[in-house]
């Protein structure tokens, strides 16, 4: 299909192939079923958390805790087949002391710095842990938290002796492969005249809403749909579509052909428990060539970001969907395959197994970490070199590490697109910009603290 969103699409997931530390396959049920995550408050030589026991009392309860924590999160989205659990009895160590200095720009030196000290009290990666998040003091930066993609690392940007859990779920979502979640807005539901955007969709906490559940197609790439839950149309019918996190039987993600390699991925999306509470909508996907962890959200021009999609269409496809109706059970929608109208009580359509979804994407040479396989299997390297010279504002090596106060502003109007190694949080930006900082490519920005900062930045989009 040689429409323009299908070259923007290409583009995106050619860089974002390269960028992203992908996953190899799915993880099965029978796969790992615990990350081991090692939690440790580090102080700076010339700052330190207030209230160490405080700060402590609030990790233990932001990352492992019974209520809204990283634990019963993903616990919730993989249906029980996945969670983050404590590496050691403590839950939570330190505040280990820093050799640097504060700042906001050495993640590898802090990185580095806490890993030895944690090896030389017996914890080695890999046998007792296999994720490191470390907690910082309250910081001037722009991010909130920044996290590895495809990899094991976390480091956290507090404040008020208070972590956010909305942050902490979004870095963890880089952790196991995910970039940022942008957007895409098509013209009164045209599927041929769709610009790019920089902001982000708001689906999933990678999309910068953090009380939402992952959206399907990140659930497919991880392997937590189970195989009659994905189907993929194969005519045209009338198809009965469940709630993404509902308790019903049924297909929970419908997969539309589009031909060229592309397809439109379908959810519903209801209130469950704690997840999708905002939501009451069909939401589409764009997948180009099965991949499905830079599937881009769509959304119609004359709607808001949250709103569902209610018709789309691609004439040069002769493809049309319409959802016809909304129940508590289940979303109703139309499908004409081919310009073909749907007879009464056709359905047609093919379970996908969880094999069929696996993308076999490597890593970028050099920086980029291994292509994990299971939420266990992560990279050695750290992929965070690159990032010691990233500011925000100053954008180049060299720049000075700030930790005091900087005035908001919103990031440039560049398309965002997943970070090569390091994708940060903002504390208050909505749109997210690719940034080259001293030769290596940045995502920055994100409205997905649940603790906002004041900040600035003299120059919103230098080098944008």
């Amino acid at each position: 299909m040689r429409t323009r969103i299908a070259r923007v699409l290409a583009a995106t997931a050619s860089l974002t192939a390269l960028a992203v530390g992908a996953w190899a396959t799915p993880a099965a049920a029978d796969d790992a079923k615990e990350g081991r995550v090692l939690v440790v408050m580090a102080d700076f030589s010339d700052r330190a958390h207030p209230d160490p026991a405080v700060m402590r009392a609030n990790a233990v309860d932001k990352y492992f805790g019974a209520g809204e924590s990283l634990n019963t999160y993903f616990s919730q989205v993989s249906r029980g087949r996945f969670t983050f659990v404590p590496a050691v009895k403590e839950k939570v160590l330190g505040p280990l002391t820093l050799r640097q200095k504060a700042g906001c720009t050495d993640l590898r030196g802090i990185r580095e710095d806490i890993e030895a000290q944690v090896t030389a009290k017996g914890l080695e990666r890999k046998r007792d842990w296999d994720n490191l998040s470390i907690i910082l003091p309250r910081l001037g930066c722009y991010w909130s938290g920044m996290g590895s993609i495809g990899g094991r690392y976390t480091w956290l940007n507090t404040g008020n002796n208070d972590v956010s859990e909305t942050t902490i779920r979004h870095e963890f979502g880089h952790n196991i492969g995910f970039g940022h979640q942008v957007r895409f807005t098509c013209k009164n539901g045209n599927l041929v005249d769709c610009g790019e955007r920089a902001a982000v969709a708001g689906r999933s906490p990678m999309g910068g809403n953090g009380e939402a559940g992952l959206s399907a197609n990140q659930l497919i790439r991880m392997g937590w749909l189970e195989t009659a839950e994905h189907r993929r149309v194969t005519g045209s019918g009338t198809f009965s579509l469940k709630p993404l996190y509902g308790s019903q039987k049924g297909t929970r993600a419908l997969e539309i052909p589009m031909g060229n390699k592309e397809s439109l991925l379908l959810e519903y999306r209801r209130p469950s428990g704690s997840l999708d509470k905002d939501f009451d909508s069909v939401f589409a996907y764009r997948v180009t060539d099965g991949n499905y962890h830079t599937a881009v959200p769509i959304v119609l021009s004359t709607t808001g970001r949250h709103a569902g999609i209610i018709t789309l269409q691609d004439n040069a496809s002769k493809v049309t969907m319409k959802v016809t109706g909304r129940t508590a059970d289940a979303a109703t929608v139309t499908v004409s395959l081919d310009g073909k109208a749907p007879a009464a009580g056709a359905a047609p359509s093919v379970a996908v197994a969880p094999e069929e979804t696996a993308e076999g994407v490597a890593a970028l040479e050099v920086t980029d970490p291994a292509v994990p396989t299971s939420p266990t299997d992560l990279d050695e390297s750290g992929t965070d070199s690159a990032h010691e010279h990233g500011t925000q504002g100053e954008a180049g090596q060299g720049a000075t590490p700030s930790s005091t106060e900087i005035p908001s502003a919103k990031a440039g109007s560049a398309m965002g697109l997943p970070g090569r190694n390091l994708a940060s949080t903002g504390s208050d930006g909505t749109v997210l910009t690719l940034t080259a900082v001293g030769g290596t490519v940045l995502l920055l920005g994100g409205a997905f603290a649940g603790t906002r900062y004041t900040r600035s930045r003299r120059r919103a989009s230098q080098g944008h």
